[in-house]
């Protein structure tokens, strides 16, 4: 496995440490689609193109696991930058909707 290690050693440097154990992690606490993100860097890093990607673009993968992936294979950085703003806008949708179903409770 070619792996190319970038940046400072920082937590959100490409391919750090902490980086691999998380996407590991996350993929065997979501079986079986989760494994999709440790093979997904396996394979940009026998590739010889992990070293093009951001941090910002990995830990999209990580957290985001598949949409993250097609984001950041359709787009890039500006794939990731735009499903994280979708992700925030449904986060936020859904506490609207959820203290609205509270708010209408409590009357």
């Amino acid at each position: 496995m070619a792996t190319h290690q970038t940046g400072s050693g920082g937590l959100t440097d490409q391919y750090s440490t902490i980086a691999i154990v998380a996407s590991v992690l996350i993929g065997l606490l979501t079986i079986p689609v989760g494994l999709l993100i440790p093979a997904y860097f396996y394979f940009k890093a026998d590739r010889g193109e992990g070293a093009q990607q951001s941090g910002l673009e990995v830990w999209t993968v990580i957290l985001l696991g598949i949409f993250g992936i097609a984001a950041v294979e359709i787009g890039g950085r500006k794939g990731a930058k735009i499903l994280w703003g979708l992700t925030v806008l449904v986060l936020l949708l859904f506490v609207g909707l959820f203290a609205t179903v509270l708010g209408g409770m409590a009357l």
